[in-house]
């Protein structure tokens, strides 16, 4: 939180393909068009590093719009299919909770409440699904949660038939979409939900900001607003998102810990 920028959770700017606010993305879930690019992010950063104007810190942050580390692993800039897995699923794990213990009409509750909603699901979970409960969400606890199976085993500890039917339709509409950001050529592998993408994604955010309105008031999270608001736009351009998934990239962590042990000066 000590940091500036895109890299913080703290950050009010959340996208690194366009200059929407957090608030302005939870208000405006789906319509907003790709516009940084490589080379403005490399003039943003150089403007923060040096303060040509001599601004404070707030003004500086506003021009650059929350750049503030040099961008050198980029390219172009764009959206990574594991990661949005997973953050999603983090998401949807904590409307679980929310709806379990019926937060929508709560208002501020207790530590200790959440801590036992949490019990609850993570122990539905493992007894009806084997999943077992993950200090940090994963790629493979993201695409078990992820399923309609999941929904319906959270449907048993959420009191309100209407509440379980939000669930439902929320999951389904994801599941339509996930398949889009997923596929390696989506315009071959599925034709019919890259089509649909938008209409789904604006029922998804339409969904959030009336019946889940308690959690997406004035926030979204980073993924989220990526996914509802940039991935047509991206496959248009590149020709697909899945092809380019960060797998590869995390099975070479273990390998990295290995050798960071056995090399590494003590």
């Amino acid at each position: 939180r000590e940091m500036e920028g895109l890299e913080a959770s703290g950050s009010s700017y959340i996208c690194t393909l366009c200059d929407s606010s957090r608030a302005e993305a939870s208000q405006n879930m789906v319509l907003h068009s790709i516009t940084r690019c490589h080379e403005e992010n490399l003039e943003r950063y150089e403007i923060w590093r040096t303060n040509p104007f001599s601004e404070s810190a707030d003004e500086l942050r506003d021009r650059v719009k929350g750049v503030s580390a040099k961008p050198f692993l980029e390219t172009q800039p764009t959206l990574d299919a594991l990661h949005c897995d997973i953050g999603n699923a983090t998401e949807f794990y904590k409307i679980f909770q929310d709806e379990i213990g019926e937060v929508y009409e709560k208002v501020n509750p207790s530590r200790e409440q959440r801590r036992s909603w949490r019990a609850a699901l993570d122990k539905q979970l493992r007894n009806k699904m084997k999943l077992k409960p993950v200090m940090r969400m994963n790629g493979n606890y993201a695409r078990k949660l992820m399923t309609m199976e999941a929904v319906e085993v959270v449907c048993e500890l959420v009191p309100s038939e209407e509440r379980q039917e939000a669930l439902r339709e929320l999951m389904r509409l994801y599941l339509q979409m996930k398949p889009v950001w997923r596929a390696t050529c989506p315009a071959k592998e599925c034709p019919d939900q890259l089509c649909r993408y938008s209409f789904n994604s604006q029922r998804f955010a339409d969904l959030l900001s009336s019946t889940f309105k308690y959690r997406y008031n004035g926030k979204i999270t980073n993924y989220l607003h990526k996914t509802l608001a940039h991935v047509p736009e991206i496959i248009e351009r590149d020709g697909s998102i899945g092809a380019w998934a960060s797998e590869g990239n995390e099975s070479g962590n273990k390998l990295f810990r290995r050798f960071r042990k056995m090399n590494a000066r003590q």
